[in-house]
């Protein structure tokens, strides 16, 4: 059963790109699927939306492991020669934001 939605962003996330994400959110034992885009970003820098499937907060392992999960995609990014996400936000079954997450270099 999937538990998060990775939002699609036309502009940074081609396909090899989701793919790349999906295989590092594996990684934190998450079933995860991409989702069409919800949300236009009025920041300057790029923003990774995540949308949390179940209700309630983000449970703590999961929580505990953005950090890494965040710059690990950041880290791809910059391998790929890309501008990587500058921040990651979770947001909740009622689209409100539940974590957010500032890259640290």
């Amino acid at each position: 059963m999937t538990e998060v939605l990775i939002e699609e962003n036309f502009v940074h996330i081609d396909g090899d790109d989701m793919n790349a994400i999906l295989t590092i959110v594996d990684r934190l034992v998450l079933e995860a699927e991409p989702t069409a885009p919800r949300h236009v970003s009025e920041h300057h820098t790029w923003v990774l939306s995540l949308h949390w499937l179940r209700a309630g907060p983000v449970s703590e392992p999961v929580a505990g492991a953005l950090p890494g999960l965040l710059a690990e995609i950041r880290q791809y990014y910059r391998t790929a020669g890309k501008v990587p996400p500058a921040r990651l936000v979770v947001y909740g079954l009622n689209g409100r934001a539940l974590r957010t997450l500032e890259a640290e270099d």
